[in-house]
């Protein structure tokens, strides 16, 4: 990889004056709104023209990721004294900024990737690091995949090898950062445990951060504000993972406690933090919540058991966030929390007064701030965004109670032609509960529909915000039916465990029943709906046309899962090591057993109930997906053409893997789904 620092006088691209946002601290264009069916597919799918613009530590320096003027990302530079003057300091000629943090208030570390190659030709991410002014650019980790054991020799003229991945920024005023080592555990499982060093971002100076022993099996590093570690997550490359902790002034390791990580019992907790005075906070199960969701508790290492009391629950959602520590004072000033959309909860009274201050101006986003020191900045960043707006950023003068627009990440997007999202929970035909997003086109319905379904499917699918490709979907009239099923996480215990061995069963039951309630409030002409969905959504897409060929009249299926058993047996998937905790335990529980469950598997399997699927079908394949092997896709089509469906469109992508990198492949894949969609949509 050649890596180009751009000399101080090179102009950047910015695209600042072509930002036109609809947020009410901007004046607002008098031209008309347009009709949204005519934008461009690729103005959904472009890349974001700037992104992630941070604060120096000392407030002084802003930095963000811009286009240059060879069409690359690359990572630029400005004071905030003129916030619109960004310089660009660092640029590959073959690959692209990813993302960039500060080591100290004129240094930053920086990552890469290829937005011109698909996913099977990238190379990893490394890491390098350079100076605010451009200068003493170090390569700090390889790209490439050189791996070996702990031990081997690495030269310090040298980038480490890729087994290395940075941990975190100590932000302590030297030239540091930690980076985990991925070591490979030697004795005959797959297992891994990581070792905390401390890398020098200019000499390569390279030494373990804490250097006295600590428990095998190390999967993740809690630091206090004073750099310390405190916890630590291990697993014992089975289903065992434990949590240690060390009290500030001794080298032992305590075990706090041991889970089964595939219990049914939802007993586990995970630290997230230690506070100034040394208070381990953590996430665990709420008993007194009817839905088993999680909220932040502070621990007691001496009692080992949890505070009577949640510091933080967000009722109907699981506590997914982290705490928010001035990297100054050390103070903790709040809680960062997900809810329909992110948020914070301020401890601090003047970070509070600093939050209501932006709203008040942003009053139509949703608007985050961003700060090192937060409590002595002059200065914070805010992100606001929306549903209808992606995110623009602003940097806000804390004296002068002003606003200046740094730029828009997609300055092509005008707001007031995208489609409003709205968040409910209803009921499934036997009673449990579960969220549902639902976002309207323009005009009056009912609208034809489009069912998306989320993949995982053991994750949170959606969070409120803009969704490029849920908004292209509605800028072509479709009401787009989004339901967060059993099985899913973020919304509690309850609802996640549902979903155990419920494919095709009452998880697909779920999505069927969301399509029924959204024709009941008038919303989604029922003679009109498509199912559709990515990865285990391509599953839920197929097996909807199984069990409901009359209510979905067409599926778009993009590396969807087609058959469980295949799940087990194509040795290409990228967790197919037998010796893999996941597909020896928690498949086997969570999605099946091939052998005791194996009838249910089959009777729920797409591919083995191709002749049921009549509808017409849209399928896309990356021919380098490690996560769904092509064949899932392959074989499905095969069946589907064996059985007599003659309406079966299929494309697959060079070099594309689980998802499509190249913006080309995107706007040629959703331009197909619109052409499915009219045909067989009217």
């Amino acid at each position: 990889m050649n890596m180009t620092v751009l000399n101080r006088s090179l102009a950047l691209a910015l695209l600042l004056a072509a930002t036109a946002v609809s947020t009410p601290s901007m004046a607002q264009s008098a031209a008309p709104v347009g009709d949204a069916s005519k934008i461009p597919a690729e103005h959904f799918f472009r890349k974001p023209a700037i992104r992630n613009p941070t604060l120096s530590p000392n407030g002084k320096k802003i930095a963000m990721l811009v286009p240059t003027q060879s069409g690359r990302v690359g990572l630029a530079v400005a004071d905030v004294s003129a916030p619109n003057k960004f310089v660009g300091i660092a640029q590959f000629d073959d690959a692209d900024v990813r993302q960039a943090q500060w080591v100290n208030d004129n240094r930053l570390v920086f990552d890469a990737i290829d937005f011109q190659a698909p996913v099977g030709d990238q190379h990893g991410s490394g890491l390098y690091a350079v100076n605010a002014d451009g200068s003493d650019y170090v390569w700090l980790i390889k790209r490439t995949y050189s791996y070996s054991k702990t031990g081997a020799t690495q030269s310090v003229n040298e980038p480490l090898r890729v087994n290395y991945v940075l941990h975190s920024v100590p932000l302590d005023g030297s030239d540091d950062v930690f980076v985990d080592r991925y070591d490979v555990f030697d004795r005959g499982d797959s297992g891994t445990s990581t070792t905390l060093m401390r890398l020098n971002t200019r000499s390569m100076t390279l030494r373990r951060a804490y250097p006295d022993a600590v428990p095998e099996g190390v999967q993740r590093w809690v630091l206090d504000p004073d750099l310390q570690a405190r916890a630590l997550v291990t697993f014992d490359g089975k289903r065992t993972r434990s949590v240690y902790w060390r009290a500030v002034a001794s080298s032992d390791w305590t075990k706090l406690d041991s889970m089964d990580e595939f219990d049914e019992s939802g007993r586990g907790w995970e630290p997230l933090g230690v506070d100034r005075s040394g208070h381990l906070y953590v996430s665990a199960r709420n008993t007194d919540s009817k839905d088993g969701t999680t909220s932040l508790y502070r621990y007691d290492v001496a009692e080992r058991k949890l505070a009577d009391k949640p510091l933080v629950s967000v009722p109907g959602f699981d506590f997914e966030g982290r705490l928010i520590l001035d990297r100054g004072t050390k103070q903790l000033l709040g809680i960062r929390y997900e809810q329909e959309a992110a948020g914070v909860a301020w401890l601090d009274k003047g970070m509070r007064e600093l939050q209501a201050g932006i709203d008040a101006q942003l009053k139509s986003t949703n608007n985050l701030i961003g700060c090192l020191r937060c409590t002595e900045a002059t200065h914070v960043v805010v992100t606001a965004t929306s549903d209808v707006q992606p995110p623009v950023y602003f940097l806000y003068d804390r004296a002068k109670d002003k606003l200046s627009l740094l730029g828009a990440s997609m300055p092509w997007i005008d707001s007031r032609q995208m489609a409003a999202q709205d968040f409910h929970r209803i009921k499934a035909r036997d009673g449990m509960e579960f969220p549902v997003y639902v976002t309207k086109p323009k005009g009056q319905g009912p609208w034809p529909a489009i069912v998306l379904i989320h993949g995982g499917p053991y994750v949170r699918g959606v969070q409120w915000g803009f969704s490029p490709d849920v908004q292209f979907l509605a800028s072509r009239g479709y009401l787009v039916i989004e339901p967060e099923y059993r099985g899913s996480t973020g919304y509690g215990d309850k609802l996640f465990k549902a979903g155990w061995k419920q494919w095709g069963l009452k998880m697909q039951d779920d999505m069927t029943d969301a399509t029924r309630w959204a024709i009941a409030q008038g919303w989604a002409d029922k003679d009109r709906i498509a199912i559709a969905g990515a990865s285990y959504g391509g599953y839920a897409t197929m097996m909807g046309l199984v069990k409901e060929p009359e209510l979905y009249k067409a599926g778009i299926n993009w590396v969807g899962v087609t058959d469980i058993e295949l799940m087990y047996t194509i040795g290409w998937s990228d967790f197919m090591d037998p010796d893999n905790p996941w597909v020896r335990y928690g498949m086997p529980r969570m999605i099946g057993d091939p052998r005791k469950d194996g009838e249910q598997l089959k009777a729920t399997s797409p591919l083995q109930q191709a002749k049921r699927i009549t509808r017409p079908v849209l399928m896309a394949y990356g021919e380098e997906d490690r996560r769904v092997p092509l064949p899932h896709g392959t074989k499905m089509r095969d069946a589907l053409l064996d059985a007599g469906n003659k309406n079966v469109e299929w494309v697959q992508y060079e070099g594309e893997g689980h998802g499509f990198m190249l913006t080309r492949n995107n706007v040629d894949f959703w331009t197909r789904v619109e052409r499915f969609l009219a045909r067989n949509l009217k």
